[in-house]
């Protein structure tokens, strides 16, 4: 029986370029690249979480939190033509539902006010390093933003985003210690 191959490689960007959703191409090292690039890593380290001992309701909002990165880098990788073919795009609403999250999240907790390094479990770590990676996706989108301008509710979730995952890492420290 023979089998499809499998389209990996197209050898499209080889020469340094890559294609936008909506057909055209940009240099692979553009701000925009890196933006959505580094967003994609979150969502790796978001996966990496998701196999740690998180509790089911972190877990939950995590896989939603994909999904929404997902939307975003389809946005973000989006030329004119694209942009007008998405289903989803981020709006204030999606903003509002990461500050009820950490609302939420945040009235468990006992009142901040100390420094705190995350070591009592790997969930936490995790977390943190999330954090993190989060935050420099902000930066990056800023320099993306800087050049092109685009979406402004992007850069404001994801700078809502780094403080839900603080506080999930201050959360699974705190509250879900097994």
């Amino acid at each position: 029986m023979q089998r499809k191959k499998a389209d990996v490689y197209t050898r499209t960007g080889d020469s340094g370029t890559t294609a936008l959703f909506g057909g055209s191409r940009i240099e692979k090292d553009s701000a925009r690249v890196e933006a959505y690039g580094t967003i994609d890593e979150l969502c790796a380290v978001i996966s990496v979480i998701k196999t740690t001992m998180v509790s089911r309701r972190i877990f939950d909002v995590l896989s939603t939190l994909q999904d929404y990165c997902h939307d975003i880098n389809a946005e973000l990788a989006s030329d004119e033509q694209g942009i007008k073919l998405l289903k989803k795009r981020i709006t204030e609403a999606d903003v509002k539902y990461l500050e009820e999250l950490i609302d939420e999240f945040d009235a468990a907790l006992a009142p901040l006010d100390h420094f705190i390094v995350p070591a009592v479990k790997p969930s936490a770590a995790f977390l943190n390093l999330a954090r993190t990676v989060c935050r420099r996706a902000e930066r990056r989108l800023w320099s993306y933003f800087r050049q092109q301008p685009f979406n402004h509710y992007i850069i404001v979730f994801f700078n809502r985003l780094a403080d839900l995952l603080f506080t999930f890492m201050r959360y699974e420290s705190e509250i879900n210690v097994s």
